[in-house]
């Protein structure tokens, strides 16, 4: 097991989670920036910044949801079904400090090929209604930030088996009650950080290539919503990313 602590100063490169974890705690600058594509510009939810402290205390806080409510064990696979979202990047990060094997996709539920033992998702009721969740739990995430229940940032009841993360996650702790399984990261591709790591939609790498850009100081943009419009020319504009560089 590989406690949890906060200071370390060390400069060397994370190869556990844990250690990724602590790294990004004692981060001030952004590491995680989410543009809703659909919203006004003058709306707050159009562009939300987590900087390392926040995306780590949010980590946290979920680590717990995740061990107390879902008891994961190392191996086994959690399918994060949610659109480009802060919050399924914090969760992405908590299963795997867990040990968990992460995927992040947004298909259709019966279409789905993972045997997970543990479904997070933004539409909830897709799964419930369908025939992909199998033996699996499930647990419902609303996209707001402060919701206090997925009914009431969606208007939706989700049954009483499935884990509300919008009503449960904020009530867990900002540091670990226990240590960490030692749970490595993946092989990370060195990315430089005066770009950041732009993602519109998910793919078979997206976890590992945020896991990377965080572990060398970078910043994710997750955007959710087509190319093209004001919306996305403004998240360009605002974040400096040139579609052309490598």
């Amino acid at each position: 097991m590989c406690p949890l602590t906060l200071g370390d100063s060390s400069g060397k490169d994370p190869v556990e989670f844990a250690e990724l974890v602590e790294l990004l705690a004692a981060r001030p600058q952004p590491a995680l920036i989410y543009y809703d594509g659909s919203a006004a510009p003058d709306d707050p939810t159009a562009r939300i910044e987590l900087s390392g402290r926040v995306l780590a205390n949010w980590a946290t806080k979920l680590i717990g949801l995740l061990a107390d409510e879902h008891d994961l064990s190392a191996g086994e696979a959690v399918l994060i079904d949610m659109v480009p979202h802060w919050k399924a990047a914090a969760l992405a990060l908590a299963a795997g400090a867990l040990g968990a094997d992460v995927h992040l996709a947004g298909g259709d539920p019966d279409k789905t090929q993972t045997a997970q033992v543990l479904v997070a998702s933004d539409r909830p009721m897709a799964w419930v209604a369908g025939d992909g969740l199998a033996d699996a739990e499930l647990a419902a995430v609303s996209l707001g930030m402060l919701d206090d229940s997925f009914h009431e940032a969606t208007g939706q009841e989700i049954p009483a088996w499935v884990t509300d993360v919008s009503a449960e996650a904020r009530q867990y702790p900002d540091h670990l009650l226990t240590p960490l399984p030692a749970a490595a990261l993946p092989p990370l591709t060195s990315r430089s950080t005066n770009q950041a790591l732009l993602l519109r939609q998910w793919g078979s790498e997206s976890f590992t290539q945020m896991l990377g850009t965080w572990a060398a100081g970078g910043v994710v943009v997750l955007f959710h919503g087509p190319e093209g419009g004001e919306s996305w020319d403004r998240m360009l504009r605002n974040e400096g990313i040139s579609l052309q560089s490598p």
